[in-house]
C-alpha cells in the first residue's frame, strides 16, 4: 500500500545488470518496472512504463529559402540551428555539400547557430542544387536537415572597352588603304571576376554589312583583356565609309556553359578611302574610252578560288599519293597545307597534322581567322594535332618529348593509321625542317619515305612542307623523287610589296600545267590566284579542239594551240 518516486540521471553508471550488459545509452525503447513487492506477490500486476532513448539531433536549415534562384558566382549564405533533445547543440561537427557534391564545413556563429557564406563557381553544375546540411556531436548523436532545392543558372559575360587599333598600336576608329585594322576588349562575369582564358571571334563587317574576316583574340596580360594578334589589312579595294567591329551575340563561351554577350557589342570604324587611290581606274576609264585597251587587259584579270589549283594538277588531290610542298620562307606553304586539310576533313576523312612550327592552340587559332572550323572535328575525333613544337620550345608538354624521336613519332602515326580500321587518312607534316636539325639527312629521308608509305597503302595522302634553303640540296632532290605530286611556292619582295607564285612541276598520272600562276592570300577564302580570263577560256577551247582532235598538227607562239602534254612516267611500284 502506498506510494513512492525516485529520480536518477540518464544514463546511471551505478546501474547494474541483473543479466547480460546494462547498455542504457543505446538508443530504442525501454521498460521501467518495480522488480521486488512485499509480500512477494501481493501486488498484480506490477506497475511498469516505458522511455524511449534517441540519439537525433535536430537540423533546421534557415537559409537559403527552397525555390531561389543563384547565378553562377553569387555568394548564397547557409545558416542552421543544431539542437538536441532538450537544448541547443554547441558541440556538433555541422556539414553542407556543395553543387557538385563536395562537403563544406560550417563553422559556429552563435549558440547552436551554425553559419557560411559560399560563392557558387562558374564551373558548378546548372540546374537543381539539392542542399542538405549534416551533423553529429561527440556523443555520437546525429541527424539531417531537410533538403533544400535551389537553382543554379549560368553566369553572362559581359564585353567592355571594346575598341581598335592601328599597327602602330595606336587606338583609333578612322583607318585608311595601307593601316591594318586590330581589336582589343574585355570579358567579365555579370557575377563573378574578368575572364582570362580563351580565345573569341571578332567579325569585321563591311558598310553592306557582309562579314569581312573574322579576327581571334586572345589574352594578353600586359593589356588586362583579350587582343587580336592578326588583324585585317585595309586595301585599296575595300569599300570606303562605316565598318564595324562586332562581337556577336552569345558568341562567347567561357567552356563551362557560360555565355554572352546576350546583345551584339559593336564599335563602328570609318575606312577613308583617298581619291588618288582610284587613278588606276580613272585612267582605265579614259583610255577605254579613247581606245578600249586598257579596259580589255585590266578585264583579261581575274582572281580564280581555291578550285584552280585543281585545273594547274588536272583534278583533284589523287588519293593514295604523297604531295610536297616546297617554297621559299613566307611563300605561304603553311597555309596551303591547312587549307588542305580543312578540305580533307570536310570531306569527312580522318586526319592528323604533325605541327612542327606552332602550337596547337595557335594552328586553331590561324584556322579559324580563314574561317575554317576545325573546333567541331577536334571534338568529334576526326582530327589529331600532335604537339611535336613544344618539345622543340623546351616546354616538354608535347605530344612528343623529343621531337628528334623518331620512333616515338612513327609509333603514334602507326596508332592513328590502326584507329581508322583499314580506311584512308590523311596526314599532314608541317615541316621537315626540325626534323632534317634534329637527325641525319639518310634517316630523316628514310623515316619520311616510311611515313609515306604508311599513309598511301590506306589510300589516303601525304602531304608535307619544307622550305627551300634550310634542307640540303641532295635530300631537297631526293624528297621530290619520292613525292607524287609538287607544289613549289615562291615569294619576290619589291617596293614593300610581296607577289607570290605557285608552280606544279610534277604530278604522277595526270596532265598538269607548268605554269607559274600568281596568287594572293585571302582572309575569307584562302589562296586565290590571279589568272588571265582570255587565257583561260582560249586554253579551254584549245583542249576541246584537241580532245576532238580538230587539230593535227602544232604551230609556235603563245596565240597558237599546243599539243595535249604529255603524261607523267609510271608509277613507280608500290
Amino acid at each position: 500500500m502506498g506510494a513512492g518516486s525516485i529520480q536518477t540521471t540518464y544514463p546511471n553508471p551505478g546501474w547494474t545488470a541483473s543479466s547480460g550488459t546494462v547498455a542504457t545509452d543505446v538508443g530504442g525503447v525501454y521498460s521501467v518496472f518495480a522488480n521486488q513487492t512485499s509480500p512477494t506477490g501481493a501486488i498484480n500486476p506490477v506497475a511498469s512504463n516505458q522511455f524511449t532513448v534517441s540519439s537525433q539531433l535536430t537540423v533546421v536549415t534557415s537559409q537559403p529559402i527552397s525555390g531561389s534562384v543563384l547565378q553562377r558566382g553569387q555568394t548564397v549564405t547557409i545558416d542552421v540551428a543544431v539542437s538536441t533533445v532538450s537544448a541547443p547543440d554547441t558541440s556538433a561537427n555541422v556539414y553542407a555539400n556543395t553543387p557538385s557534391n563536395q562537403n563544406m564545413s560550417l563553422p559556429q556563429t552563435g549558440f547552436g547557430v551554425y553559419s557560411r557564406t559560399y560563392q557558387v563557381l562558374s564551373s558548378d553544375p546548372l540546374g537543381p542544387w539539392t542542399i542538405v546540411v549534416r551533423a553529429k556531436d561527440n556523443s555520437g548523436n546525429s541527424g539531417a536537415s531537410s533538403p533544400v532545392i535551389v537553382t543554379i543558372t549560368k553566369n553572362d559575360l559581359i564585353v567592355s572597352s571594346l575598341s581598335t587599333y592601328n599597327q602602330r598600336g595606336s587606338p583609333t576608329t578612322n583607318f585608311s588603304p595601307g593601316d591594318t585594322i586590330y581589336a582589343f576588349f574585355r570579358i567579365t562575369y555579370s557575377s563573378g571576376p574578368t575572364l582570362t582564358t580563351g580565345q573569341y571571334s571578332v567579325n569585321l563587317k563591311n558598310p553592306a554589312g557582309s562579314v569581312v574576316a573574322n579576327l581571334t583574340a586572345s589574352y594578353d596580360g600586359q593589356l588586362f583583356g583579350f587582343y587580336t594578334s592578326s588583324g585585317y589589312p585595309v586595301s585599296t579595294f575595300d569599300p570606303g565609309g562605316t565598318w564595324t567591329v562586332v562581337v556577336g551575340p552569345n558568341s562567347l563561351n567561357d567552356g563551362n556553359g557560360n555565355t554572352g554577350p546576350n546583345l551584339p557589342t559593336s564599335v563602328p570604324v570609318e575606312i577613308v578611302t583617298s581619291p588618288l587611290s582610284y587613278w588606276p581606274f580613272v585612267v582605265a576609264g579614259i583610255v577605254a574610252v579613247l581606245g578600249g585597251l586598257v579596259t580589255v587587259r585590266r578585264f583579261d584579270t581575274s582572281l580564280e578560288g581555291f578550285q584552280h589549283l585543281e585545273q594547274m594538277m588536272g583534278g583533284p588531290l589523287p588519293r593514295g599519293a604523297s604531295i610536297l610542298l616546297l617554297g621559299d620562307a613566307g611563300s605561304g606553304k603553311t597555309i596551303l597545307s591547312y587549307q588542305l586539310l580543312h578540305d580533307e576533313l570536310e570531306s569527312g576523312r580522318l586526319c592528323a597534322l604533325l605541327s612542327y612550327d606552332a602550337f596547337p592552340e595557335d594552328v586553331q587559332a590561324r584556322m579559324t581567322e580563314f574561317g575554317w572550323d576545325i573546333i567541331s572535328h577536334l571534338r568529334k575525333g576526326r582530327l589529331k594535332i600532335i604537339d611535336c613544337y613544344s618539345g622543340l620550345a623546351g616546354q616538354g608538354e608535347g605530344a612528343i618529348k623529343d621531337p628528334s624521336d623518331l620512333t616515338e613519332l612513327n609509333i603514334q602515326i602507326t596508332a592513328f593509321i590502326a584507329k581508322a580500321k583499314g580506311g584512308p587518312v590523311t596526314v599532314v607534316l608541317d615541316s621537315l625542317t626540325p626534323i632534317f636539325n634534329g637527325v641525319d639527312d639518310k634517316q630523316a629521308v628514310n623515316f619520311i619515305q616510311t611515313l609515306g608509305a604508311k599513309v598511301k597503302k590506306t589510300g589516303g595522302l601525304f602531304i608535307e612542307t619544307a622550305s627551300k634553303g634550310a634542307i640540303p640540296d641532295d635530300a631537297v632532290a631526293k624528297l621530290r623523287t619520292m613525292a607524287d605530286g609538287v607544289f613549289e611556292l615562291g615569294i619576290v619582295r619589291s617596293r614593300g610589296k610581296s607577289h607570290r607564285f605557285l608552280t606544279v612541276p610534277k604530278m604522277e598520272r595526270r596532265r598538269i600545267s607548268s605554269d607559274s600562276v600568281p596568287f594572293q592570300i585571302d582572309r575569307t577564302r584562302g589562296f586565290v590566284f590571279r589568272v588571265s580570263r582570255f587565257r583561260l577560256l582560249k586554253k579551254r577551247f584549245f583542249d576541246f579542239l584537241a580532245q576532238h582532235h580538230v587539230f593535227h598538227g602544232s604551230e609556235s607562239g603563245e596565240s597558237k594551240p599546243k599539243p595535249p602534254p604529255i603524261k607523267g612516267p609510271p608509277a613507280r611500284p608500290r
